[in-house]
C-alpha cells in the first residue's frame, strides 16, 4: 500500500471552508452591534461551523491522512501536532459556549429559519458574561492560532522547500507554487 502525500479532497474541501467561515465568523463578531442582523447572521455561521466541524472530526477519524513530514525536526512536529489539537479543541469550544450563551438566555430562538422554544430558565448575567468574555477571548485565540499555522505552512513550504502546504492545496495549485507547470 502506497504512503498517503496528500489530504483528500473532503479534508481539504473541509479545511478551506471552515478556514474561511471562522475568518468570516471572526470579523462578523467584531461588529456584532453595528447592523441589526449580524448577532442573528452570527449564530447561524457559527452553528454551521460546528456541524461542519463535527464532519470533519469524523472525517479524519475514519479516514487516512498523510504522515507528519519526516523531515520536521522532532520539535516541530510536536508544535505541530499540539498546535493542530488546540485548534480542534477551539474549533468545538467556541461554538460551543456561542450556544450556551444562547441557551442560557432563556429566551426562544430562531436556527435555520425554524423557532426554537427556550428549554431552560434565563441564568444570571454574570454567568453568562463570563460565558460570554470566554466565547470572545477564545475567538481571538483561534484566529491568532490560525495565523500562526498559516505562516508556518507558507514558511515550510517556500523557506525550506518542504510540501507542506501542498498537501492541502488543490492539485493544479500545488503543482503551480511547486514549479510543475
Amino acid at each position: 500500500m502506497s504512503e498517503i502525500k496528500r489530504y483528500d479532497a473532503v479534508a481539504r474541501s473541509l479545511h478551506w471552508l471552515i478556514a474561511i467561515l471562522i475568518i468570516g465568523e471572526y470579523l462578523i463578531g467584531l461588529n456584532i452591534d453595528t447592523f441589526d442582523n449580524f448577532k442573528w447572521l452570527h449564530i447561524q455561521v457559527g452553528l454551521i461551523i460546528l456541524l461542519l466541524v463535527f464532519i470533519r472530526v469524523y472525517w479524519r477519524i475514519t479516514h487516512k491522512y498523510p504522515k507528519m513530514d519526516s523531515s520536521l525536526s522532532r520539535s516541530n512536529q510536536i508544535m505541530a501536532k499540539m498546535g493542530h489539537e488546540v485548534m480542534y479543541l477551539l474549533m468545538l469550544i467556541i461554538p460551543l459556549l456561542g450556544l450556551a450563551l444562547i441557551i442560557t438566555k432563556g429566551k426562544a430562538m430562531n436556527i435555520f429559519g425554524f423557532n426554537v422554544p427556550a428549554i431552560i430558565e434565563p441564568v444570571s448575567r454574570s454567568i453568562r458574561s463570563i460565558i460570554k468574555s470566554t466565547h470572545v477571548y477564545l475567538a481571538h485565540a483561534i484566529i491568532f492560532m490560525a495565523s500562526f499555522h498559516a505562516l508556518a505552512a507558507l514558511l515550510h513550504q517556500f523557506v525550506h522547500n518542504r510540501l507542506i502546504l501542498s498537501r492541502m492545496l488543490p492539485k493544479k495549485i500545488a503543482d503551480i507554487i511547486e514549479g510543475k507547470k
